[in-house]
């Protein structure tokens, strides 16, 4: 079998294997089916990644090559190693209170096969993909929205009526969901239908009532109307859609308000909070502010060691039935001082790659990618003070991997170029070498 037939059926492998796993991810399918309809647990989806990356590599295995260039996986592999011997040297890692600590692991495997995965996957696909998904999350919000009970039955916990989740369950994750969705998307949008991308965006957020989320999108929205990322008559139509948005909005947020299902006082709290500029008093910002103090006071405790990996997501060991809302407190209250230097290492390591290749790309599309992957890191940096499962997240991680892939060819491509260009210089020295021989 020649070369060319293999390279041509790895690609499509590829990108097949991880079209799939980007509609199963980023529509938020697992954990919903999981928790709401007692389906496999998230474990087998992300072990289904695993062995398309095993049978990839096996076709193909130059595919581990982008892999073992990527600073974030030896990130990953530090993250899991020293969360391992913090429990073989000081707690017992064979003890079932310390199981948590394996999910540093399963992530740093799903990380390490979706990256192999989208090293040789069409970008184009996957685009469709999170377009698609995204575009679904936004109805569904709407749905969710008007039809309280619709994805959540009533008698579950995880039931939230008001607060839109869709598949995604959780508002705030919803909300964030969508987000990342629209900013891996970006680059790869034609400028004339990014408006639209950034509408199914702006409409999509609003009825989680997840004031991060909707902050963030804000942020983000900026961030591209700053940057260019619009054409001027593209943005002229934005302007002039946005008054029949906000009537078509405020319609739909009364008619939901209306109902005697919903947690009318939440929903009016957290608009509250816009109006109040940032000033949050409800129960939700109450009780993270609480634990927040109450992480704080931990980690003061035991600020070289910390108390261990998953020490904060156990009610025994923890104290509290919440645990941190925020990775920065996370981390130090695991690892100590180390745990949060790691986690800053992780936010410098996108940070420098995005800035670099937005100064450095040779095309518009690799400097927009260079942006997505600023975002990205701010994503991190931001939600980071209010969610602690953001390295969990196999939609987050997906994306992460999709937009390393997509730097990955960039530079290649410029290697070439610089290659290209130099070519003749060098042929002229040989020739001009040749002479005086």
């Amino acid at each position: 079998m020649s070369m060319g037939i293999v390279t041509s059926k790895s690609h499509w492998f590829a990108s097949i294997s991880f079209v799939v796993l980007g509609i199963i991810f980023e529509s938020g399918w697992p954990n919903y089916y999981h928790t709401i309809h007692d389906g496999p647990v998230v474990l087998w989806y992300f072990a289904m990644s695993g062995v398309m990356a095993m049978a990839l590599t096996f076709l193909r295995p130059h595919a581990l090559k982008p892999l073992l260039k990527e600073p974030l996986f030896y990130w990953y592999v530090v993250y899991a190693i020293t969360g391992l011997l913090w429990l073989i040297w000081f707690d017992g890692y064979l003890n079932p209170e310390n199981q948590s600590w394996r999910l540093r692991f399963l992530k740093l495997l799903f990380f390490a096969a979706c990256l192999v995965l989208a090293s040789a996957v069409n970008f184009r696909r996957f685009v469709e993909v999170l377009c698609g998904c995204a575009l679904f999350a936004t109805v569904s919000y709407w749905v969710d929205y008007l039809n309280p009970f619709l994805f959540v039955p009533a008698d579950m916990d995880q039931s939230n009526p008001g607060r839109a989740g869709g598949v995604f369950v959780n508002a705030n994750q919803a909300g964030s969901a969508l987000v990342m969705m629209c900013i891996a998307a970006m680059p790869f949008v034609a400028m004339r239908w990014r408006v639209l991308l950034s509408l199914i965006m702006l409409v999509g957020v609003f009825p989680t009532f997840s004031r991060s989320s909707i902050v963030f999108a804000g942020l983000v929205m900026a961030v591209w109307v700053w940057r260019g990322q619009f054409s001027k008559k593209a943005f002229l139509a934005l302007l002039l859609v946005i008054p029949l948005g906000v009537v078509l909005g405020s319609a739909l947020f009364s008619q939901g308000a209306d109902s005697t299902e919903i947690d009318s006082e939440d929903i009016t709290n957290r608009l509250g909070f816009f109006q109040q500029m940032g000033e949050a008093n409800d129960d939700s910002a109450i009780e993270r502010r609480y634990i927040a103090e109450f992480a704080w006071m931990k980690f003061t405790e035991k600020p070289l060691l910390g108390f261990g990996p998953g020490k904060a997501d156990s009610v025994e060991s923890w104290g509290h039935s919440a645990s941190t809302h925020n990775m920065y407190l996370l981390l130090l209250v695991e690892q100590g001082l180390f745990g949060g230097i790691l986690y800053l290492a992780f936010l410098s390591i996108i940070y420098y790659k995005g800035i670099r290749l937005y100064r450095r790309g040779l095309s518009r599309q690799e400097c927009d990618i260079g942006m997505a992957l600023v975002l990205v890191a701010i994503y991190f940096s931001f939600f980071g003070f209010f969610s602690h499962t953001l390295l969990r997240e196999g939609h987050v991680v997906m994306i992460l991997t999709f937009l390393l892939a997509a730097e990955h060819k960039a530079i290649a491509s410029r290697t070439r170029s610089t290659l290209t260009e130099t070519q003749p210089v060098e042929a002229i020295v040989e020739i001009e070498d040749r002479r005086r021989v």
